[in-house]
């Protein structure tokens, strides 16, 4: 058997749909990512127009040289370059290799909280690795914490998670904290050994960003492990914030609040393979985009 990979670095990161600055916000996003060099980004409230024209997904993997899949969600008319177009706000899942399988999973919602969903995708990563990933973006509705337990529930009841020889990776914007109810009932799941790449030392808050607005800031973005009890679970080296530097006031994501001086919402991790298998002599295969 081929040495199996020591590292996989994956980033989950709120676009902020169009909001403010896109342009320069994506060019951001573009070349702090390469300097990443991540295997895996989970992105939230990636932006597309109907037409395909603008988006983010495809526009981040094409620079980044990254397989992706995409799953629409929330689609209104937005506004863009002046006029009203139809747009959704989505998930997609970026790999240093290639999709072997996705799905996407529409989640408990209301006409208040509107629609919810979560991607998932199989993948072989580049480096030998085989993953198993989830993009998440949870109710956004204040106290709404039994409807975002029903929505984890969901996504945590796929068969995939199940699935032998996989590193399992869940993350993206909770809209809540690793200590209110739902994601403390992910973090003692019945079935599941779900543990968050967080560290005490490194809870930097996600959003908003408190240097700029003047108030304390909520870890909402979160990327978690996800083993079966008779699995080791894999070993968390480094994890904290990242995409944080702003280029002439423009950060990457503008994220949710009406200024452009508003920090990423991203997570980055290295999480020591220990589950993945790869054939001897095997290849690592090209990467083609799949929406």
């Amino acid at each position: 058997m081929a040495e199996l990979p020591r590292h996989i670095r994956c980033v989950t990161l709120n676009t902020a749909k169009n909001d403010r600055i896109y342009a320069a916000r994506l060019g951001l996003c573009i070349a702090q990512l390469r300097a990443l060099n991540p295997d895996v980004v989970l992105l939230q409230e990636s932006f597309r127009t109907r037409d395909g024209e603008v988006d983010t997904a495809r526009t981040l993997a094409l620079s980044l040289g990254l397989d992706f899949v995409y799953a629409p969600a929330r689609t209104k008319p937005r506004r863009w370059l002046g006029h009203e177009v139809e747009s959704q706000s989505g998930h997609a899942i970026l790999v240093r290799g290639r999709i072997q399988d996705a799905e996407w999973l529409s989640l408990p919602s209301d006409e208040v909280g509107g629609e919810r969903v979560a991607l998932l995708a199989c993948a072989d990563l580049a480096s030998g690795a085989s993953l198993m990933a989830a993009s998440i973006h949870l109710s956004h509705i204040r106290g709404d914490e039994t409807r975002r337990r029903d929505q984890l529930n969901t996504v945590l009841n796929h068969p995939w998670w199940k699935r032998p020889g996989l590193l399992r990776l869940l993350g993206g914007d909770a809209n809540t904290t690793l200590e209110a109810p739902a994601l403390s009932w992910l973090v003692d799941h019945p079935s599941l050994a779900v543990r968050s790449v967080r560290s005490a030392d490194s809870l930097s808050t996600t959003f908003p960003n408190p240097r700029e607005l003047g108030r304390a800031g909520r870890t909402i973005d979160h990327l978690f492990t996800v083993t079966a009890p008779d699995e080791p679970i894999p070993r968390v080296e480094a994890s904290g914030i990242a995409l944080d530097q702003p280029t002439d006031g423009v950060w990457p994501s503008a994220s949710h609040i009406s200024s452009a001086t508003y920090g990423a919402t991203v997570l980055s991790a290295w999480v020591t393979n220990s589950t993945a298998s790869r054939t001897a002599g095997s290849a690592p295969p090209a990467p083609v985009s799949i929406v």
